[in-house]
């Protein structure tokens, strides 16, 4: 059905990145899937085992941390790139690789950058102590990211391709030491642990940056599968509740040895007509406000609320949809979409889709967008879309200079819009799409000055439409 569409929605593109222009989840794991026929090799530049990309094959979900989605096509002799942007837990990577494998997987064409940084077990213990002291207010995963990131600007962080040197790797390993003298970590035990998973992987180790540059020159197609989401970049993103990368173009392809420049076409990923947040920050357009945000954050995000909101609500979900209570719509919501974390399981925060946070994206990233998610939306009568802010003092902001300026206090301000627009899983042109989803797109594309190039209606890949 779609693959027919790719050579002239892709004419003259080289490189294709997919990049989320939200706060991640959007479901770019399902759009890079889409593409991959298409592609010859696939690259991530940034985050760690923080990421989740879902993929439904076949009905069977399969989520990957760490490992280009492309994976699940290395049989077909595809190159998969862990980037020199990245911060990789291999002992995580290690078991991650034992799953795909399960699920048929294989790893020929797996190639992991020397200059990656390592996310080493004392990362992981200063994540953990930070939260406890108080400063993990911004809900990270735990995972040792921001403390790798943190000694990677400081020169201190020791890289996947430091393990062929055992006595490079003491030094790094002393110096973390003289530098952290409250974290306390045998050195020949972290030697030990991370030689011995070295060796599982060291195959697979090499100058990245230059086998993607060499591809290129051969006339590979590559596509770059951005991490997490522009409204978390620690550059453009709503600091300082963000991650610790930077998940826009800049940093995608800084992270796998290019610039944008050798970029082709960006596809910005928008869940849509509605969207998500894990973890704390600034959520001017979420349902229920602050009470969401209290409610998701509940014991560290409790991963377990998933089986409790589907055995005391899910039943009901869609009578909950018509609620007067936006806490209890965006409940709804989170229950029909499965919208809790691909990684950690944490109850994902519900609001709407935010037309003002969109236009600052774009601003950064460029204009093409792919929806995903209004399959979930069905029975939805009419939907809110954020078109401005308004502040205490009563003046409504419409425009985003920085990502820093999305602040806390902030209402949403919305345009309502009909909606009714029942099954569309089986919809495989825009012309048989409900005419109020062809109103609210032409809406977004008009108010956005954007281009909607490509609108999923369902979770498998090819249940997408080329517009």
């Amino acid at each position: 059905m779609y693959v027919d569409s790719l050579p002239s929605f892709l004419n003259d593109v080289d490189v294709l990145a997919i990049v989320c222009y939200q706060w991640g989840d959007t479901g770019k794991g399902k759009v890079i899937d889409f593409f991959s026929d298409w592609a010859d090799v696939f690259a991530r530049g940034t985050g760690g085992p923080n990421a989740g990309h879902t993929l439904t094959v076949n009905g069977k979900k399969i989520i990957t941390h760490q490992i280009p989605s492309g994976i699940l096509r290395d049989k077909e002799r595809k190159t998969n790139i862990m980037g020199s942007g990245m911060v990789i837990d291999l002992e995580s990577s290690l078991k991650e690789m034992s799953e795909l494998r399960e699920a048929g997987c294989t790893f020929n064409g797996l190639r992991i950058s020397d200059r990656a940084q390592l996310i080493l077990p004392y990362h992981k213990v200063r994540d953990r102590l930070q939260s406890s002291m108080g400063s993990g207010e911004i809900g990270t995963t735990g995972r040792g990211i921001g403390p790798a990131y943190a000694d990677k600007i400081m020169r201190l962080g020791p890289t996947v391709g430091d393990l062929k040197d055992k006595s490079r790797f003491v030094k790094m390993l002393e110096k973390v030491q003289q530098q952290y003298p409250g974290t306390i970590f045998n050195i020949e035990e972290v030697i030990e642990q991370q030689s011995r998973l070295y060796e599982e992987i060291k195959d697979l180790v090499c100058d990245t940056d230059k086998i993607l540059q060499e591809s290129l020159k051969e006339g590979a197609r590559v596509l770059l599968e951005g991490a997490q989401g522009l409204l978390l970049s620690v550059d453009y993103g709503t600091y300082p509740y963000c991650t610790s990368s930077d998940p826009s173009i800049y940093g995608l392809t800084r992270g796998v040895g290019l610039t944008p420049d050798q970029v082709d076409l960006t596809l910005g990923i928008v869940k849509f007509p509605f969207m998500t947040r894990v973890g704390n920050g600034p959520f001017p357009t979420e349902f229920g406000g602050m009470k969401s945000e209290s409610y998701c954050a509940e014991g560290n995000g409790n991963a377990h609320k998933q089986s409790i909101e589907n055995a005391e609500f899910g039943s009901r979900a869609d009578e909950m949809l018509r609620s007067d209570d936006e806490f209890e719509r965006g409940r709804a919501l989170r229950l029909i979409a499965d919208e809790y974390g691909a990684t950690t399981r944490r109850p994902r925060r519900i609001g709407r889709t935010d037309l003002v946070a969109l236009k600052y994206a774009i601003g950064v990233n460029g204009p093409n967008l792919v929806l995903t998610k209004p399959d979930c939306t069905s029975e939805l009568e009419e939907i809110e879309l954020g078109v401005g802010y308004r502040t205490t003092s009563g003046e409504t902001i419409t425009e985003i200079t920085h990502g820093r300026d999305i602040t806390y206090g902030l209402e949403g301000v919305y345009e309502r819009l009909p909606w009714n627009i029942g099954d569309i899983s089986r919809c495989e042109r825009v012309e048989d799409l409900p005419e109020n989803m062809k109103s609210a797109m032409g809406y977004v594309a008009s108010r956005c000055k954007t281009n909607i190039k490509m609108v999923s209606v369902g979770p498998e890949a090819k249940q997408t439409i080329i517009n």
